[in-house]
């Protein structure tokens, strides 16, 4: 599995005209779907990325952006800083296949926790922060995204940069 993420604490609209501005660029396309069809949503004819592709819906206060195509991963936590601003964020994913795991957390502007392991690139690994002590390794990061009750929603829109 490799499910990965970002959600903010913020409603729909407001942190994907936030997501825009961050990432300077509007999306090619705005898909409504399901959750069952946002990957053929995000795919041509060839069975290849349209772009970037984020599965997006708003769920009990937060926006959740669920990434599909792997490109929101590995930003540093300096760059999700500027775009939760002061508002709360999590960035969380993983790879059981490469054991791969990042977790951030952003709450009133400040970085409370930035973790990254790639067993592979062992180098690249960071752990800093006080808040989630308990994640230490990808295993960790997968026991929170695989708990973590805020990211479903069985409709949404596929955002395709």
């Amino acid at each position: 599995m490799n499910p990965s993420y970002f959600r903010i604490k913020l409603p729909w609209k407001e942190a994907v005209e936030r997501l825009y501005h961050w990432n300077g660029k509007m999306p090619k396309e705005v898909l409504q779907t399901t959750y069952a069809r946002a990957v053929e949503q995000s795919i041509d004819e060839n069975g290849q990325w349209k772009g970037s592709c984020l599965y997006a819906y708003e769920n009990e206060g937060w926006t959740v952006f669920e990434d599909l195509s792997g490109f929101f991963s590995t930003i540093p936590a300096v760059s999700w800083k500027n775009y939760a601003e002061n508002n709360d964020l999590i960035v969380a994913g993983y790879n059981d296949a490469i054991l791969y795991g990042e977790f951030i957390m952003i709450s009133n502007g400040a970085i409370q926790k930035e973790f990254l392991e790639i067993a592979d690139m062992p180098d690249e690994g960071v752990n800093n922060g006080e808040k989630y002590m308990e994640i230490n390794s990808w295993i960790d990061v997968a026991d929170f995204v695989d708990s973590d009750e805020i990211i479903y929603s069985e409709s949404g829109a596929v955002l395709i940069f």
